[in-house]
């Protein structure tokens, strides 16, 4: 008889050991602000383009706030895509700066920019006009595919010394508009 009941109470526990694998394991049950805030932390320290970036995260209701100083634009986007992705997030204000290391001037970004525009056939037919003001840049075009704007916005985002970056398109084609129906 000690022997059956051995064997339930190690059932039992194992029984316990693995539900409580589970639940803390998955991200859909893991919602507390301390857990997302955690999770946050996690995956920027496990990004690959991120690096040493210290930003401080704040979290309360599952809205995140985002503070601090980045090197780039595009560690920038990449704190703010990563907390927007995490389970439990609601709302995300990204309030983190840009300080680079090594600014270019406005004339030096608006080049780099308007060799993106030359080198990349998207864009390749449209008009664009590119104003640089202390490293805010700002794009307003004609676009042919939506995909596009976002893609132009991450290259702008690796420059060094951009610390904004506004695209306005002001026409998109036709046959992006069909694609889309």
């Amino acid at each position: 008889m000690e022997k059956c009941n051995s064997s339930t109470a190690a059932s039992f526990s194992m029984t316990i050991f693995l539900l409580f694998f589970i639940f803390w394991n998955t991200p859909a049950l893991a919602s507390g602000d301390d857990t997302i805030r955690h999770r946050i932390i996690d995956q920027v320290i496990d990004s690959a383009i991120l690096g040493s970036t210290k930003v401080t995260i704040y979290v309360e209701d599952g809205f995140v706030l985002l503070t601090g100083t980045v090197h780039r634009y595009l560690h920038k986007m990449e704190v703010e895509r990563i907390a927007w992705t995490t389970t439990g997030v609601t709302e995300v204000e990204n309030e983190i700066g840009v300080k680079s290391l090594f600014p270019l001037s406005d004339t030096a970004i608006r080049k780099k920019i308007r060799r993106i525009l030359m080198d990349c056939d998207c864009f390749h037919g449209g008009s664009h006009l590119v104003q640089v003001t202390a490293g805010a840049v700002s794009v307003t075009g004609v676009f042919f595919h939506t995909r596009d704007v976002q893609f132009l916005k991450r290259k702008i985002a690796e420059i060094e010394g951009v610390v904004a970056i506004k695209i306005r398109a002001t026409a998109l084609l036709a046959r992006d508009m069909e694609s889309q129906l």
